[in-house]
């Protein structure tokens, strides 16, 4: 009889646990299907026309609201290259056609899409920071931003962020002789780039100062601030060594394909360009450095106008603050400073000059290993230096 107890108890608490099971179980379905309903989505009335209308009264009417100052200061650019962009993304990109709403509402225009992608890269804005004025959805706002950097890279990233032909070597050379440094083609640096979503499992790799994620950008500017080489996105992990490296800067030097140059200083001729450089750089003959504790007068002198002259790329990364969006904000960069530098006023954007025909376009391997050693030619960097000193000393 005790057995017999003991078995209808056990059968009993299995029954009771089956249950508890089960009723935990549908809780738990009933539970996960709460969470994933969502409420609908509030569909808010913009008044999309309204924004198109005070954007147009704003800057773009005959006589605006805001004058020319004004535009240029708040858009970063003047008018006709804002117009311009417009313009070229308008037609490689359907995005930023007018087009009716399937609800008969009136819909965001071009413009307003421009405008916007241009105040999130002009100021930093939050995706959400345009939208009282233009009148256009955060997720709307990051869409036009994606559509206008890849239709900017598209139309004029070959044009903005091409190597220097034959006439722009040559007019960076006549720059680089009227300060004093002969051979000069810019200055090179490393600017880190804060990454602020970076994902938490790339964060290791991207860490570099104050242990925050960052991306470098490497780059070249002269004189006017136009950027002739860039390359984004090494971990901030890396200093400009690593970067360097990596970088493509002189793959057309070593290829055979750059411009010929050829410049006296000195007494000596030399067949390489050259950029300026800080100290961390490695000793190579297209690298012109400071020199570190000058003792004579002429190497004071010499140091002096070398980290002058070298402040162009420092100045250029001041103006400048992922990769899309960076080389949207290069080409747009370059864009301003051919519009605003010397003789630009009245350029029509036609291409100045022909492309420098390629030379040793069949280049044996042996003449890449040559060229590949005389990049890296010590004595020649010190050489170099010397001559310069002497050259800005005379």
């Amino acid at each position: 009889m005790e057995e017999e107890e003991e078995d209808d108890f056990t059968i009993m608490v299995d029954d009771d646990d089956e249950l508890v099971l089960e009723l935990v179980s549908v809780e738990e379905a009933e539970g996960s299907h709460r969470s994933n309903v969502r409420p609908p989505k509030e569909i808010r009335q913009r008044d999309h026309g309204s924004g198109d209308a005070r954007i147009r009264l704003d800057y773009f009417y005959e006589k605006p609201v805001y004058n020319d100052f004004q535009f240029r200061r708040r858009f970063r650019m003047r008018r006709h290259v804002v117009e311009r962009l417009l313009d070229a993304v308008t037609a490689v990109d359907p995005y930023f056609t007018y087009k009716e709403d399937v609800l008969n509402q009136t819909p965001l225009t071009g413009l307003q899409k421009v405008v916007a992608s241009l105040r999130i890269l002009a100021y930093g804005l939050p995706s959400d920071a345009v939208d009282e004025y233009v009148r256009i959805g955060e997720s709307t706002a990051c869409q036009a931003l994606q559509h206008f950097c890849a239709a900017v890279i598209k139309v004029f990233g070959d044009y903005y962020l091409c190597a220097p032909n034959a006439n722009d070597v040559a007019r960076l050379l006549q720059i680089g002789e009227d300060r004093g440094f002969s051979g000069m083609l810019g200055s090179i640096d490393c600017m880190h780039w804060k990454w602020k979503n970076c994902p938490n499992g790339w964060k290791g790799m991207f860490a570099g100062r104050d242990k925050h994620p960052f991306m470098i950008l490497e780059a070249v500017a002269s004189k006017d601030l136009h950027i002739w080489h860039a390359y984004f996105g090494m971990p901030g992990s890396c200093n400009d060594i690593n970067v360097l490296h990596r970088s493509p800067v002189f793959e057309p030097y070593v290829q055979g394909q750059a411009t010929p140059v050829s410049f006296v200083v000195n007494g000596n001729t030399y067949n390489m360009g050259y950029y300026l450089a800080d100290e961390i750089y490695l000793e190579w003959p297209t690298f012109v450095k400071t020199v570190q504790h000058p003792m004579e007068t002429k190497t004071k002198h010499f140091a002096k106008c070398q980290e002058g002259a070298r402040k162009d790329i420092e100045r250029t990364f001041g103006v400048l603050q992922a990769s899309d969006i960076m080389q949207a904000c290069i080409i747009m960069h370059n864009m301003v400073v051919e519009d605003e530098g010397p003789g630009a006023r009245n350029s029509n954007f036609d291409r100045i000059g022909e492309l420098a025909v390629p030379y040793r376009s069949s280049q044996r391997r042996s003449d890449y290993i040559a060229a590949h050693h005389m990049l890296r030619n010590k004595t020649l960097h010190h050489q170099l230096q010397y001559d310069l000193i002497e050259h800005q000393w005379a």
